[in-house]
């Protein structure tokens, strides 16, 4: 019975000496772990021009979109705006955002979103928005983050929320 504990636990094989990785290997094994989100951009860690966090995105999320439902009241008042602030809220968030890169939640929390291959300049740009508000409709891809906490809509579109104040 000895033999057959080596063999599951892999001991009665000769130890293998590791093979030599491609040099595509090891440019990609050793490029260092970013220690904060955004730092493979050249984003700061903290304060102005850094990633903003999941929660605060999710309240400005919230802010958005009752902001829409209060707006588009106003123009049904008194019967329930029903799908008329999906409108309302497609609305703020497109125009905002491809000209000035806020939404109007996003400027009161201090956000704004950023083209990671033109940061300088403001708004995103009308089909980088419309990819932008096409994923955060469906909620759940702006739940998926990566490292830099960037959502499925922000990797499509090739943008970072950041921290303006």
């Amino acid at each position: 019975m000895a033999w057959f504990r080596e063999w599951l636990e892999g001991r009665d094989r000769a130890p293998v000496a590791p093979a030599r990785p491609s040099p595509a290997a090891r440019e990609v094994s050793e490029e260092p772990a970013s220690t904060y989100p955004g730092e493979r951009f050249g984003l700061p860690e903290t304060g102005r021009g850094s990633v903003a966090t999941l929660a605060r995105r999710g309240g400005q999320f919230a802010l958005d979109a009752l902001l829409a439902g209060l707006l588009a009241l106003l123009f049904t008042f008194p019967v329930p705006p029903q799908n008329w602030s999906l409108l309302t809220w497609a609305i703020i968030m497109v125009v905002p955002v491809a000209v000035v890169g806020a939404t109007p939640a996003m400027a009161l929390l201090g956000m704004r979103v950023v083209r990671l291959d033109r940061p300088e300049r403001a708004g995103v740009g009308l089909l980088w928005t419309l990819v932008r508000t096409f994923s955060v409709f469906f909620v759940i891809p702006a739940l998926i983050v990566d490292r830099d906490a960037r959502g499925v809509q922000d990797r499509a579109s090739r943008t970072v929320v950041v921290m303006t104040r």
